[in-house]
């Protein structure tokens, strides 16, 4: 089984990509979406997560109120970093646990979704790192239409990644989303028919 990892900063088209390539066969994990599972009332991320930051990061349905908790953290590296250590394993297990799964169904190609998989320290559970890209004017005009962020939220968000420049480094392949959809769409089905020759 191909593992491939996706990575990027926020607003890069990360899951735009992922959609494209879970519609062409592949099964997607979302690390966002496993994170948020995390933090479900009573669960072992919950109460570590609740222990460090206090019960003020509730909603009365004492569920996280994720919004409180990431303008904690993305204005305080420190509290940041400390989420992270709460979270990042958990997340992994989870990922370990639906590879281990997909192995044992003859999945061929896996794709993992993770903003911080090289940060986290995910890339020795891939087999390839794809770093999806997109200029920074283009990434806040994103990140304002779609999630009706600040330019200093955005900011918070972007600096709390490791530099692009960085995540090059270790990029099996690069790919910039900063085009139409259509195009974007002819691109991966151009990647995809590389990636299942070459299996």
């Amino acid at each position: 089984m191909l593992v491939i990892g996706l990575t990027g900063v926020i607003g890069s088209g990360k899951s735009t990509v992922a959609g494209f390539m879970r519609d062409m066969g592949a099964q997607v994990i979302d690390c966002d979406a496993i994170g948020h599972e995390s933090y479900l009332p009573r669960s072992l991320g919950w109460q570590k997560v609740v222990k460090y930051f206090g019960r003020s990061i509730l909603m009365p349905d004492e569920s996280v109120n994720r919004k409180a908790l990431a303008e904690i953290v993305f204005n305080n590296q420190h509290k940041l970093q400390r989420l992270n250590r709460i979270v990042h394993p958990l997340i992994r297990k989870t990922v370990e646990n639906k590879l281990e799964e997909m192995r044992a169904k003859g999945i061929k190609v896996a794709v993992i979704e993770a903003p911080l998989l090289i940060e986290a320290e995910f890339s020795s559970l891939v087999d390839e790192i794809w770093v999806i890209t997109a200029p920074e004017c283009t990434i806040y005009k994103r990140l304002k239409e779609h999630r009706k962020l600040s330019d200093a939220q955005i900011k918070a968000r972007i600096d709390a990644h490791m530099p692009v420049s960085e995540q090059f480094k270790s990029a099996t392949r690069v790919i910039d989303t900063n085009e139409k959809l259509k195009d974007l769409k002819s691109k991966m089905a151009r990647i995809w028919k590389e990636v299942i020759t070459g299996l």
